[in-house]
Parts: C-alpha cells; structure tokens; sequence
C-alpha cells in the first residue's frame, strides 16, 4: 500500500496549535501590541498634529495619557514572565540581544511619559509644579524616538521570532 503525502499545515494553524486561542499570555502580548500601535498613533498625532486643532488634541492626549498608563500596568505584568520563559531558551545571540535592546527601549519610554505626567498628577493633588523647558524638550525627545525605535524594534523582535514559521518536523515552543 503507497502512503500519501499531505501539505504541512498552513503556518496560521501551527501558530494556533502551538500557542492556542486561550492562553493567556497571547491574549495580553496581542492587547500590548494593539496598544502600542494606538499610542503610536496618538502619540504622533500629539507630537506633529495637535496644534492645528488643540481642542481634539486636548482629547487625544487625555486619551493617550490613560492608554499609556494601561499599556504601563500590563506590560510590567507581563514582561517578567516573557524574559524568564524567554531568555533560558533563547539560542541565537543576535535574537537575544534584540530582546533585551528592545526592553531598555520600553523602559525609556515608560520612564519619560511617566516623568511627563509627573506634573499632572501632583497638580491633581494640589500643587504646581512643572519641569522647566529645557527637561520637557529632553523628555519629549526621548520619548518620541525610543518609541520609534521601538515600533521598528518590535516589528523586527515579531519577525525573528513569533512570525517566522517553525523549522521543518519541529514545534515552535511559547516563550
């Protein structure tokens, strides 16, 4: 009796199979980066967008400010999980090293909107306080940027990783 040959499945499936639609670290890796991307978005439009029309500015900031803080407290959440299951695993140098350019790219980008809302949060708790021109312009860069190079480094960090298909006979494990 001859045996027939069957096509591999559809790389869409194997992802699914390996990683299943009810796992909970896909679901919040898939919220962060819909998160990212909106912030992304918001925050470009902030950045060059928002004097020509300050009052929709105004709303996508707010908008912004308490996305990003969302985006702050899930991905503090998830981030330790992904490195401890990640890095033992890790077998490429290059991959690895990515990784962890890409966290201190976050971790910019959380440390600066946080030090932006700074003074917001203490004018809601009562007092005045700003930073003065010189550290706004600093903080706004770094934020803007780090971000940028986030986006690449995130679309890059999906690639290598979490969009290439799995080897050939081998089961792509969840990290």
């Amino acid at each position: 009796m001859e045996h027939i040959r069957l096509p591999p499945p559809p790389a869409c499936r194997q992802l699914l199979t390996d990683y299943g639609p009810r796992r909970p670290g896909l679901r919040r890796a898939l919220t962060l980066c819909l998160l990212f991307a909106f912030l992304f978005g918001t925050g470009l439009h902030v950045e060059f967008l928002a004097a020509r029309n300050w009052n929709a500015g105004e709303v996508v900031l707010l908008l912004h400010i308490i996305l990003g803080l969302v985006f702050a407290a899930v991905f503090l959440s998830w981030i330790a999980g992904h490195v401890l299951r990640g890095s033992p695993k890790s077998q490429r140098p290059g991959f690895t090293w990515l990784s962890w350019i890409l966290l201190a790219k976050y971790a910019v980008i959380l440390v600066t909107g946080l030090m932006m809302v700074l003074p917001t949060l203490i004018h809601f708790g009562g007092g005045l306080w700003f930073w003065r021109f010189e550290a706004t312009y600093v903080l706004t860069f770094l934020h803007l940027w780090s971000a940028v190079a986030a986006a690449a480094g995130l679309i890059v960090h999906l690639t290598l990783r979490h969009w290439a298909p799995p080897p050939a006979g081998k089961r792509r494990r969840a990290s």
